[in-house]
C-alpha cells in the first residue's frame, strides 16, 4: 500500500513538474513595459544630445556673422561638431537647414558633404521642426534616408536666434540602433514573441527574425520591406477589441481564427506599439 501511493504521489509530482505552466499575462505586460522603456530611453537620448549640440554658439555666430569668409569659416565648425555627435551617437545623417529648406551644412556617416540639398523642406519632418518649441525635438515617422539609403528615424530641434527660428538641426539613427536592444534577451526560438509596429501597422522589428532596413532598387515603400501586424489573422485592432483595450495599452487573451489560443500584451511607445505574445498554455489540473 505504502509502495502503491509513492508509485502515485511520484506519478503525480511528475505531471505538476512536466506540464506546460499556465501562460502568465502579467509577465508579457512587464515586457513590453520595459521595452516601451527602453525605446523611450533611447529616444530621449537622442534628443537631449540634439538639443544640447544645439545650444552650441557657433550656430549664433553662423547667422550674425557679416562675411562670406567667416560664414565659411564657421560652416566648418559646424561640421565639426556633428561629426562629434557622430562619433558619440553613430548618427547615419545631421545637418543644419535653413527655413527656405536648403542645407546649410551636412555630415554623412563620418564625413562632411558638400553636394547639400536645397529640397528639404519637402522632407517629412521640416514643418513639424520649425513649429517645435526651443529646446525641443520633433521625433519623425520611419523613412528611407536618401543620404544613407536605409530606413530611419529622425529628430529635429529649431534654432533660434535673437528669438526668431533661422534654421533646423536634424539628425538621423538607422532602425538597427533600436533593433538590436528592443530585441535583447530574446531568442529567435522563443515561444514568446516580441514584435514592434508603427502607428500604420507596419513591423519593424520582430525578435523571430531580422528583418532588412537598407533601400533596395531606390524603392521608398515599406510594403517593399514591411509586413503588416497579424497574429494568425487577428489584426492589432482585432486584439485591442478582444481584451477590451481602449487606451495606450492592454493585455489579456485571445483566441485566433484557427482556434489557437494566446496571450497578448502591448504597450505605445511614441509611434511605434510593441506587442508580445505567447501561445496560451493549459492550466495544471
Amino acid at each position: 500500500m505504502k509502495d502503491g501511493f509513492c508509485r502515485i504521489s511520484f506519478l503525480l509530482l511528475s505531471i505538476l513538474l512536466t506540464a506546460p505552466a499556465a501562460a502568465d499575462p502579467a509577465a508579457l505586460k512587464a515586457l513590453v513595459a520595459k521595452k516601451a522603456g527602453v525605446v523611450e530611453l533611447l529616444h530621449g537620448k537622442a534628443e537631449r544630445a540634439l538639443v544640447t549640440a544645439a545650444q552650441d554658439k557657433t550656430f549664433t555666430k553662423y547667422f550674425e556673422a557679416q562675411t562670406d569668409e567667416e560664414r565659411a569659416r564657421l560652416r566648418d565648425r559646424i561640421g565639426e561638431i556633428s561629426l562629434a555627435v557622430q562619433k558619440q551617437f553613430a548618427v547615419e545623417e545631421m545637418c543644419l537647414i535653413n527655413r527656405q529648406g536648403a542645407e546649410i551644412s551636412r555630415i554623412v556617416g563620418k564625413q562632411i558633404a558638400y553636394d547639400l540639398s536645397t529640397q528639404e523642406a519637402q522632407t517629412v519632418f521640416f514643418a513639424p521642426a520649425f513649429a517645435q518649441a526651443p529646446r525641443t525635438v520633433y521625433r519623425s515617422p520611419i523613412y528611407i534616408s536618401p543620404d544613407a539609403h536605409r530606413w530611419v528615424t529622425a529628430y529635429a530641434t529649431p534654432i533660434l536666434i535673437d528669438g526668431e527660428k533661422k534654421a533646423i538641426l536634424h539628425y538621423e539613427h538607422g532602425l538597427d540602433f533600436y533593433e538590436h536592444t528592443v530585441n535583447a534577451g530574446l531568442s529567435t526560438s522563443d515561444h514568446r514573441v516580441l514584435v514592434t509596429m508603427t502607428k500604420e501597422g507596419w513591423v519593424i522589428f520582430d525578435s523571430r527574425k531580422d528583418i532588412p532596413i537598407e533601400q533596395v532598387k531606390g524603392s521608398d515603400n515599406p510594403a517593399d520591406y514591411f509586413a503588416k501586424f497579424s497574429l494568425d489573422g487577428l489584426s492589432f485592432e482585432d486584439i485591442k477589441k478582444a481584451i477590451g483595450a481602449e487606451g495606450s495599452e492592454g493585455s489579456g487573451n485571445v483566441v485566433a481564427s484557427g482556434g489557437k489560443s494566446y496571450d497578448v500584451a502591448f504597450k505605445e511607445a511614441g509611434y511605434w506599439t510593441l506587442i508580445a505574445f505567447e501561445p496560451a498554455q493549459p492550466k495544471p489540473t
